[in-house]
C-alpha cells in the first residue's frame, strides 16, 4: 500500500470553496476518492457543510462537502491555512479523477 505522502501532488489545481456567500480560491494539496485537502486563507469550523467547485476534464463539477479538519492561518506557525474536506456523495467524475491523480486507478 502506498504511504500517504505518495498521494500528495503538486498539481497547482484550483478548487473553489464556498462558505455561505463567500468563495475562496484554494490550491489542491491532497486527494482521495472520499475527499480533498486544500490550502486556504480562511478558517472554517470543523463539520460545517460547504460547497466545493472543481474543474475536471474541462467541466465544472459542483459538490457538497463537510469540513473534517481546519488549520487557522492566523494561528498556524507558518501562517498557512489548510482544510480537510469530506466530499458528500462524490460524483463519478470526481472519483475517477481522484483515482487517476492519486495513482490508485487500476
Amino acid at each position: 500500500m502506498r504511504d500517504r505522502d505518495s498521494r500528495r501532488k503538486d498539481e497547482r489545481k484550483e478548487v473553489v470553496v464556498k462558505d455561505g456567500d463567500r468563495s475562496y480560491s484554494c490550491k489542491l494539496i491532497d486527494i482521495s476518492t472520499t475527499g480533498i485537502s486544500v490550502a486556504i486563507p480562511h478558517f472554517i469550523p470543523t463539520y460545517k457543510e460547504i460547497g466545493v467547485v472543481m474543474e475536471i476534464e474541462g467541466r465544472t463539477v459542483v459538490m457538497r462537502g463537510s469540513v473534517r479538519w481546519s488549520i487557522d492561518p492566523h494561528t498556524a506557525r507558518d501562517k498557512k491555512g489548510k482544510l480537510g474536506i469530506f466530499i458528500i456523495s462524490p460524483p463519478p467524475e470526481f472519483i475517477d479523477f481522484a483515482e487517476r491523480i492519486s495513482g490508485t486507478k487500476s
